[in-house]
């Protein structure tokens, strides 16, 4: 992965903050805490649009066959 060098601008608490993870290794450095904020917050809306996608259909079981089928609702 080709990583692009930026620049950003942080409230000092925050930068604080992260400068103290980085003591305690939590966190190699600033640009690996920023990498790791971002990544989970990039999963967490992936999952949380794969969630409102699953959602808009609804699961009946097949009591002859023992099979889950998965259909749209129908709009009323």
């Amino acid at each position: 992965m080709t990583k692009v060098k930026t620049s950003i601008a942080l409230d000092d608490d925050l930068l604080k903050w992260v400068d103290s993870q980085i003591e305690i290794k939590r966190f190699a450095n600033r640009t690996h805490a920023i990498e790791y904020a971002l990544q989970q917050l990039k999963e967490i809306e992936e999952a949380d649009r794969e969630k409102q996608r699953v959602s808009h259909f609804r699961y009946i079981q097949q009591p002859s066959e023992g099979s889950v089928v998965a259909e749209r609702p129908s709009k009323k």
